[in-house]
């Protein structure tokens, strides 16, 4: 049967159409029947990640296990995040749901290691950086991490 696909977005409302626009487009679909069924629930209310990881906002935690609960309870086989600062919290939502959080950071880190590459340049939100979740993913693979000096981090 047919698995229906969770996205948990809002956070980076644009990040959550960009990925749905993306499902979309490589789907081999020759009619419309023929695209995955999606339920996206996009909740722009969940609070920032970054500021929580740098110790100056609120625990996004509870928003993002009560957002993974829903779609769980609406039908969703599995869920998806297109938020990279949101997976800091990815083993917590995981052990609240049933269903499959697939973690796009251990995702990427996996293709990585897959193209045998040994370093790669992290471009990333401050709270994703200052988190460690790609660096962490990545050394587990042996693979190096290179990310930018605080002065060039502020930059973007």
């Amino acid at each position: 049967m047919e698995k229906v696909i969770g996205i948990l977005g809002g956070m980076g409302p644009l990040a959550t159409v960009d990925l749905f626009k993306r499902i979309v487009l490589k789907t081999p679909a020759k009619k419309d029947q023929d695209h995955p069924r999606i339920i996206i629930y996009n909740n722009p209310k969940i609070p920032d990640r970054t500021a929580y990881i740098l110790g100056k906002g609120e625990n996004p935690l509870p928003e993002l296990i009560d957002s993974a609960k829903k779609l769980e309870k609406w039908g969703a086989d599995f869920i998806i995040m297109p938020c990279n600062t949101a997976h800091y919290f990815a083993d917590e939502i995981q052990k609240a749901i049933k269903i499959p959080l697939i973690n796009m950071i251990e995702e990427t880190a996996s293709y990585v290691e897959a193209l045998g590459v040994k370093r790669v340049g992290i471009l990333a939100t401050t709270g994703t950086i200052v988190s460690g979740i790609y660096q962490k993913a990545l050394k587990k693979r042996g693979i190096e991490a290179l990310i930018p000096s605080e002065k060039d981090q502020e930059k973007s």
